[in-house]
Parts: structure tokens; sequence; C-alpha cells
């Protein structure tokens, strides 16, 4: 039998392999020519932007270096050096400035103020703040209808329902492909502090179980190559002795990203927001975290750099940093913008009320926190009139409150009573008020009785809490900070000098936040509501001055603090 092949045999056999060396020669000096391909990814936060736009002290119209004019600018010298940088905002928008006040309760016709700017400057999503619901679901669904970007957040659902009230995450395509999931999520401590009717068909539920849910939806569904979570809530940490942020995993529920950045797998970059600190760039097991402070003084700017290799975008740095509101000037688009707003909101600021005769100002917090001042009486009394009640508290809510003056304007009384808040009156019993006074009187350090009184530093650190501190009228007390906390109520007895009964069930009147428990106050959580006074704090202070023209400055030296050397 012949055993050679034919020759035509050989020659297609030689062909094909020769034809196999050319193909694959091309693909092989494409693969050296093509290096993986390479992307800067820029993305921007703002958060707790409080209805400040201008850069303005409104108290005083003296220039301040905030406001959402400034962060304009700072946006678009971002966007100068990367055109495609995306644009976010962790929440708490729409209230807190006299400009958002004027346009919620005096004229809500027009388009809000901070969503037009918003708007103007091609924000990207928004998570939801738990100030945004203190003007009322009416407020809240008109803003949130006029804004051109979702308002998120994954772990607010409608109540008794799995589904989501807004929307959970947005996915932005990048122009080169990449695909960018921003997830939205609120603290879930939202009905500790807001009045129920504005949230009554709402349901907020932890955060981390509602990041667990989503993420792995947008990074499998949606394919997601990173993961930026926008949460109004912040980071629990202390300051190190060089001043830098020290992250703590302990965490009551309300502030959890470092609870997100340890169990919840995917996050790339958490833009945090609510407690009113600057944070550039922390890490928490691997996660970027950052905080751009409040009312517009800084902006978070996160820059990723990222390769894509067989098809997959990996992220090779990341890094952030805040930039200042103070290194820039206000963007004269914005405060054109915004023209007609701003000078509606001075000239309602510049409503005189009535008059002041005697001490109604603030030239020392301390003091004010530390004596029985005409102030703090004054804004008891208007809460127990109002109320029809006889025993009532109320704070000195920053250190920033210069009180009223002998002339007082809208403008005074908005600066003095900073909170959109209502008032209810509920029933306690005499140990609830002392524990109250207990709370309270954790607002100082322990002292030995000679050394100047001071501060607690936790109501200082992270993030100011002064607003913590109550101070009581209908009732006679003695602070004693000599003493360990839990033990400095000293005196607790009626106006007439008869202790309190601790059993006994008295009606106090609190402002709605601190009625539901909010600020560590757990002991009136739940209590039986008697009545609530369903208009704002500021508006009761107005009307009573209206009413009665001219107001005397009184103290009748209800409660003191002893125990330190105080001023």
């Amino acid at each position: 039998m012949n055993l050679q092949r034919p020759r035509w045999v050989a020659t297609i056999i030689l062909i094909f392999c020769v034809s196999l060396i050319l193909a694959s020669y091309p693909v092989a000096q494409a693969t050296q020519e093509n290096p993986p391909r390479r992307m800067l990814l820029t993305i921007m936060s703002t958060s707790d932007l409080h209805g400040y736009i201008m850069p303005l002290d409104y108290t005083n119209n003296a220039p301040k270096d905030h406001g959402l004019a400034k962060i304009a600018t700072l946006v678009k010298q971002v966007r100068q050096r990367n055109p495609h940088a995306l644009l976010l905002d962790s929440g708490d928008t729409i209230q807190g400035s006299p400009m958002a006040y004027y346009h919620a309760r005096v004229d809500n016709r027009p388009i809000d103020p901070m969503m037009l700017v918003m708007n103007h400057l091609r924000y990207d999503a928004m998570a939801i703040g738990n100030h945004e619901y203190n003007y009322g679901p009416q407020v809240f669904t008109k803003a949130r209808s006029e804004a051109e970007f979702p308002w998120l957040s994954a772990n607010t659902l409608m109540k008794g329902t799995d589904q989501v009230y807004t929307k959970p995450y947005k996915i932005i395509k990048m122009p080169n492909g990449l695909r960018v999931g921003v997830l939205g999520l609120t603290t879930q401590f939202v009905p500790r502090w807001e009045d129920p009717k504005n949230i009554q068909n709402l349901e907020f539920v932890d955060v981390v179980q509602a990041a667990k849910k989503w993420v792995p939806i947008m990074k499998k569904k949606e394919k997601a190559d990173v993961i930026f979570v926008s949460y109004h809530g912040g980071l629990e940490h202390k300051i190190g002795p060089n001043g830098e942020i020290i992250p703590l995993p302990e965490s009551d529920g309300e502030n959890q990203v470092y609870q997100l950045a340890t169990q919840v797998p995917g996050i790339d970059v958490i833009m945090a927001g609510h407690m009113h600190v600057p944070i550039a760039d922390v890490r928490v097991n691997g996660v970027l975290i950052t905080e751009p402070n409040k009312w517009g003084s800084h902006l978070s700017v996160v820059d990723m750099k990222l390769i894509q290799s067989h098809g997959k975008w990996i992220v090779q740095e990341k890094k952030a940093q805040l930039l200042e509101a103070s290194r820039a000037q206000p963007d004269t688009e914005v405060v054109k913008l915004i023209e007609s707003y701003e000078k509606q909101t001075q000239e309602f600021l510049d409503n005189p009320v009535g008059k002041i005769q005697g001490d109604m100002t603030v030239k020392d917090p301390m003091y004010t926190r530390t004596h029985d001042t005409a102030l703090i009486q004054f804004l008891n009394r208007v809460q127990m009139e109002a109320s029809g009640t006889s025993i009532s508290s109320t704070a000195l809510f920053s250190n920033d409150i210069r009180g009223l003056p002998s002339d007082v304007t809208v403008r005074d009384i908005l600066g003095t009573y900073i909170y959109p808040n209502t008032l209810k009156v509920i029933k306690v019993t005499g140990k609830d008020i002392k524990d109250a006074l207990e709370r309270s009187a954790t607002y100082f350090q322990q002292n030995n009785g000679s050394d100047p009184i001071a501060v607690n530093p936790a109501f200082e650190y992270p993030n100011p809490q002064h607003y913590n501190y109550d101070m009581w009228e209908g009732i006679r007390y003695t602070i004693d900070v000599s003493k360990p906390e839990g033990q400095r109520i000293t005196e607790l007895t009626d106006l007439n000098g008869q202790p309190l009964d601790m059993n006994k069930e008295y009606e106090i009147v609190l402002n709605n936040y601190r009625a539901g428990g909010g600020g560590g106050y757990n002991m009136f959580a739940g209590k039986p509501v008697v009545r609530e006074v369903n208009v704002e704090v500021s508006e009761l202070i107005t009307n009573y001055i209206r009413e009665h023209g001219t107001v005397h400055a009184e103290t009748d030296g209800n409660w003191k603090v002893v125990g330190a050397k105080i001023d």
C-alpha cells in the first residue's frame, strides 16, 4: 500500500498553517499598540446646605464664607479640569435659612430657590435629609417635583410595604461607558425628630440592611462599575492629638458610616452628611469617606483613577479633598438667578414686630446657660401661654444666637429661634423630669468646685450639640456640676417649694424634637401626647410680641448652676 500523501494535500496544510500565523499577527500587534484604557472620575458633593445660597449672616447681613453661590464657583473650577465631573448632595437642603423659611412659609408659589440653583448647576442626584420633611409633605413634594435630578433614599419605604418612597439609586453612564452607581440613604432616626403628620405614611429602615439589599442589585443587575453612597448620616469619630479624624465603630443608629463601610461589600466611596463636620479623606475598611461640613462652607471633591482590563474597570487610586468657599467669589449667574428671592427675603426680615424693655440679648452663651436670663424665661413663657401648660423647657440652640434687641424685627426672631419646631404637651412623671434635668446637666464637665465651668466635650465634638442643653420654667432646680453625672440635680421642687413627686404625672410643653426623645432624652419618647400646638415657635414668638407691643424682660431665678467658678 502506498502511504505517501498526494502533494496537493501537503500544499493545503502548508497554506492553512501560514494563514493561521498571519491571522494572529494583527491581533498581537493591536494588543501591543493599544494599552489598557484609563480614566479619571471626579465626583463632587455638598451636604447640609440648609437653604443657604448667599454668603451672608442673615442676622446682621455680614459677609460669610458659605452658601451655594460660592460653591458654584468651585464647581465650575472643577469642571474646567474635568468637564464630566459629577455633582451630588447628601441632604438637608431645603430647610434652614431665612430664604428657605420665606419660600416655604410665606410664598411657596415660585420654584424652590435651592432647586432653581441646583438645576442650574446640573446636580446629578441628592440624598434626602431629615430636615427635608420639616415643612410638611406639600413643600417636600413640590420641591422634589421641581428638581431635575432624583431625590434618593433606599431606606425610606411606604409604611407596611417594601416599596421605596422615592428612588433607591441612580446609575450614571459616563461617555466612555463606565457605569457609576449612586445609592441614596437617610438616617433612620427621622421619626425620633419629625412631626408624625409630616411622615405618617413612611417607614425608615436600617441603612445597613437597605445597602446590603441594593448594592448587589446595582452591581449585578445594573452592572455598576463603582458604587458611591450619598448618605445623610455621618461617621462617628473623635479628634486625635494632631487634629486628625479617628473613626469610631460605636453607633446608636443615627450615624452609621462606619457600619456601612465595614458591613456592606462593594462600596467604594461614602459621601456623608448630617454631622456638620469637615472630613476631607478618611478610610474605613478601604472605603473613602468625606463630608463637606455645612451651609456650603466646603465642597468635597473625590478623584478616582480607573483602568479597564479585560472589559472590567478597576479602581487604581482614589483620593478626596475639601475645597473651601472662603477661597471663592460668589458666582454672578447664581446671584442673578435668585435676586428676586433675596430681595423678598430681606424685606420680610426687616418687618418690625415690637419692642423689648430691658435686656434679652445674648452676650455670652455660657452665661445664658448658667444663669436664669430674661431671654430663656421669655421663650418658655411663650410656650406656656400658647399651650396652656405651667411647665416648659427650651434651649439656646447655638453659640451664634444674639437674642432680641430693643426694637425687634422678624430677622431677630428667626435668628433666635432657628428651627421650624412646633410644640407638644406630653404627660410625664416627676422622675422623667428629674432624668431629663440630669441629661441636661451632662452638658457640663465635672468640676472640682473651683475651676472655671466648662462644656463637656461630647457636646462640642465631633459636632456641636448645644441645642441638647435645656433650661426649664415652672419648676425650681439646682445643678451641681461638682457631682458625678446622674447625681447633679440637688434641688427639684415646684414653684411653691414642695419637692416634685417622682410618681406624680405632670403636663410639660416641649418642642416636637425633644418631645419625641430627640437629643438623648429617651425618657420622653412614647409619652402620651395631651395636645399639640401646630404653629411654629418662631411664629408664636412673633405673635406674642405683636399682641403685647412691648415685652418686659423679667427673670424669677427659678434655677441655678453651682459647683464651679461661674462668672
